[in-house]
């Protein structure tokens, strides 16, 4: 075999090392398959080209610029050039990978559009990861140096790549069909929902009735509002507490009942901790005290989530 390429095959390991340019554009010059042995890390600082592997079963841990990722079957990871970092298999369920390496003028775009863009080197699989390792393997099982190998194996690779972007396509699907509507709306559709049922809800009853997930809700809620759902929900049932102590006759009691609170104790505590008197005094006072203390509502979000079990 010509030295412009290199084939090796053992129990464990299938690989075929290519050394030349196919184009200038998008070249390959590594592929393979391995079913990794438990305690074999790889360093591949100094490789050129990017690296796209497929999890075809167990799993492993990748180690990019000092980020550790536990990764697993059904995902795919990359590393690129003059990055640092590591990747291993796990101890007790080491994985099996796949892997194509490519480089060209066009290597960073392709990458980009199968996901792997800036800060990004693992990736959930949105398509069969089976079908990554039969291209490989028709590579492997075609290694010798022909003129129309080397056409055979480019195309191959643009299958594969093909099919990243493909992932990458299904996975954006997958967070529209989430995230139908831009942030704003479901920030103010919270808040609506927040204002006309604060004394009765918790946190996941307003992502409930969005239809997106908490964690979402928090992140956008925060980006807009400076504060996360359950902040503002404590401080508007607050606000409404200060209201009806100037406004009406209830009682402590009936106030704290009205705004969502079982235990009055725990709402007197928590009105003080943000107003720096009780309720009583607030409405002896007039509602005239200094300024809310808004370096403590992280102390009186927790209180509540304790006493009243808001995180539920």
């Amino acid at each position: 075999m010509d030295n412009a390429s290199t084939f090796y095959e053992t129990k464990r390991f299938r690989c075929l090392e290519y050394h030349q340019k196919q184009t200038e554009d998008l070249y390959l010059t590594l592929c393979g398959v391995e079913h990794c042995a438990p305690g074999n890390i790889f360093y591949p600082e100094g490789r050129g080209g990017y690296h796209l592997h497929v999890i075809l079963s167990g799993k492993g841990t990748l180690c990019i610029n000092g980020q550790e990722q536990r990764l697993h079957f059904g995902q795919m990871f990359m590393t690129k050039p003059n990055e640092d970092g590591w990747y291993k298999p796990d101890d007790s369920d080491p994985w099996t990978y796949c892997w194509m390496t490519f480089d060209g003028n066009n290597a960073p775009t392709y990458a980009e559009s199968a996901g792997f863009r800036e800060g990004v080197n693992a990736q959930d699989c949105y398509v069969d990861p089976q079908d990554f390792h039969h291209l490989t393997q028709r590579i492997l099982d075609r290694p010798e140096l022909t003129l129309a190998n080397d056409l055979y194996w480019l195309g191959n690779l643009f299958e594969y790549l093909s099919l990243a972007v493909e992932s990458n396509y299904k996975s954006a699907q997958v967070v529209r069909r989430h995230h139908e509507y831009a942030p704003d709306v479901y920030v103010n559709r919270a808040l609506d929902f927040i204002r006309y049922n604060y004394a009765t809800i918790k946190v996941n009853d307003v992502a409930k009735y969005i239809g997106i997930n908490r964690s979402y809700l928090t992140n956008i809620f925060k980006k807009k509002m400076g504060i996360s759902p359950q902040e503002y929900l404590l401080q508007y049932r607050l606000s409404r507490g200060c209201e009806l102590l100037l406004e009406t006759r209830y009682s402590i009691q009936e106030i704290a009942q009205k705004i969502g609170y079982e235990n009055p104790l725990t709402f007197s505590k928590m009105f003080k901790n943000v107003y720096g008197v009780s309720p009583r005094n607030y409405r002896m006072l007039g509602g005239v005290v200094s300024a809310p203390a808004a370096d403590k509502t992280e102390d009186t979000t927790t209180t509540e989530n304790k006493e009243n079990n808001e995180t539920t």
